[in-house]
């Protein structure tokens, strides 16, 4: 996740603002996620050498919803999932999966219904620091506030990941609006922008997209475009996807 030139003092006062006035043009750039803040964000991991490959979020306690793209060339043998812990590098264990079940509609061409539910094959056991998240169920409005958390690159073209997690808010465009700017924009896709040089990155995705006034799930990130904050980031909308997460994570 990017956040480009910002001190310390001036994102907790940006931060402090948007929490006062709902105003999120006072966020000029993302900051360390509180603790406890995401309980339901994991970190998707090759079991050899453990690296984090993309995030995922906890829909149920034995269920993971990532992007579809993050499981392609990978069998359950060869992901694990690391949970309860904001930060990448950790003492916890991760956890096995046990089924991939990606969206039956989903298009590697296009990048459509990017999205797959990942088992395990032990349920978490829910405490103030892991737990599952709810979906929503209602469309997005355009401008409302969202919340974005991940562990992505800080700067487009490097492979140094933050090992603490980082919130980002942002705004919700119009599916019109988006499509102006982003005319690969598919069908069932939403997305989202604060500002240049404030956007998700490099391994972000599958990050949750959080609607700020309800704490409810509503879009996984599919892509971005050099982590530039001018194009806006595209998510997949949990709201238009929401039978078939529901009817699989069972």
């Amino acid at each position: 996740m990017v956040n480009r030139g910002l001190s310390a003092t001036m994102l907790l006062a940006a931060l402090t603002v948007l929490l006062q006035t709902n105003d999120v043009h006072s966020i000029v750039g993302g900051h360390t996620t509180l603790p406890a803040e995401a309980p339901y964000i994991v970190s998707v991991r090759s079991v050899s050498g453990s690296s984090h490959l993309c995030a995922g979020v906890l829909v149920k306690t034995n269920w993971v919803l990532t992007t579809a793209r993050c499981t392609i060339d990978q069998t359950e043998a060869n992901l694990v999932v690391l949970a309860g812990s904001q930060r990448l590098l950790t003492n916890k264990k991760p956890l096995a999966i046990s089924s991939i079940v990606r969206h039956p509609s989903y298009s590697a061409t296009t990048g459509a219904h990017n999205l797959a539910l990942l088992q395990l094959t032990t349920p978490i056991t829910v405490s103030s620091r892991l737990g599952t998240i709810e979906l929503t169920d209602a469309a997005v409005t355009t401008g409302a506030v969202t919340v974005f958390y991940g562990w992505g690159a800080l700067r487009y073209g490097t492979t140094s990941f933050s090992n603490e997690l980082q919130t980002l808010y942002q705004r919700a465009l119009s599916t019109t609006d988006c499509r102006a700017r982003l005319s690969s924009l598919v069908e069932g896709d939403i997305c989202a922008i604060i500002q240049p040089g404030q956007a998700a990155c490099t391994r972000d995705e599958g990050g949750p997209l959080v609607l700020q006034s309800t704490k409810k799930l509503i879009g996984i990130f599919s892509y971005g475009t050099q982590c530039s904050g001018v194009v806006p980031d595209v998510f997949v909308d949990v709201q238009s996807h929401r039978a078939w997460i529901v009817q699989t994570a069972v």
